[in-house]
């Protein structure tokens, strides 16, 4: 975040974020660090972004030993559909990742947007996670 962006109020990640609200089905975007702490969200009314975080990391973390085990590399993306939920986790360095929460049946939708071209916070990650994580 740049000195310009703290007086004027705006958080470069939360605008980043906010842009995918206006998927349809999005309930909540975040950014989770590797020790499952929320960097920065942006949910509707009623989403549990902590807890969200938290369960987060256990999860990709399995996803990415089973990759390691079979041999098949890095994780990329994940998607996980529920009944009542779509979840997708794209991990963007080593120690942030994004968390997508939609209705159920939004994977295709959320996985278009991260591979063409939709909103990516990436780039604002390597910018701004180092002042947001501490607390700057």
């Amino acid at each position: 975040m740049t000195a310009d962006d703290r007086q004027s109020g705006t958080d470069p990640l939360k605008q980043a974020l906010g842009g995918y609200l206006a998927i349809p089905g999005i309930k909540a975007a975040l950014l989770v660090s590797d020790q499952g702490l929320v960097i920065s969200s942006m949910a509707r009314q009623g989403v549990d972004t902590a807890s969200i975080a938290a369960l987060a990391v256990d999860t990709v973390a399995s996803a990415q030993r089973f990759g390691q085990q079979v041999k098949a590399g890095s994780l990329d993306t994940m998607s996980i559909e529920f009944e009542g939920l779509t979840v997708v986790f794209a991990p963007f360095t080593p120690d942030v990742m994004l968390a997508l929460l939609a209705a159920p049946g939004s994977v295709g939708i959320l996985l278009g947007h991260l591979s063409g071209g939709g909103v990516a916070p990436a780039a604002l990650v390597r910018g701004g996670a180092e002042g947001a994580a501490s607390g700057a």
